[in-house]
C-alpha cells in the first residue's frame, strides 16, 4: 500500500510518499514521467520507514 501527501507553499509542490513495501518501482515509474515531460524535481531524501509496532490508518 501506499501513502501520498502532497502539499504547496509559495509557488512549491512538497510531495511525500510511503510504502508498505521496500520495492522502488512506484516511485521510479513517478519520477520518470517528470523526466519525460520536462518538469524538474529535487529528490531530497529516501528512507527507509521505521516504525514501531503499530497499525498504520491506511493499513486497515
Amino acid at each position: 500500500m501506499t501513502h501520498i501527501e502532497i502539499s504547496a507553499v509559495n509557488g512549491r509542490f512538497t510531495l511525500d510518499l510511503i510504502q508498505s513495501v521496500s520495492n522502488p518501482l512506484l516511485l521510479n515509474a513517478f519520477l520518470k514521467e517528470l523526466d519525460e515531460n520536462g518538469i524538474t524535481y529535487d529528490l531530497q531524501d529516501v528512507r527507509l520507514l521505521d516504525l514501531p509496532n503499530i497499525r498504520l490508518p491506511w493499513t486497515m
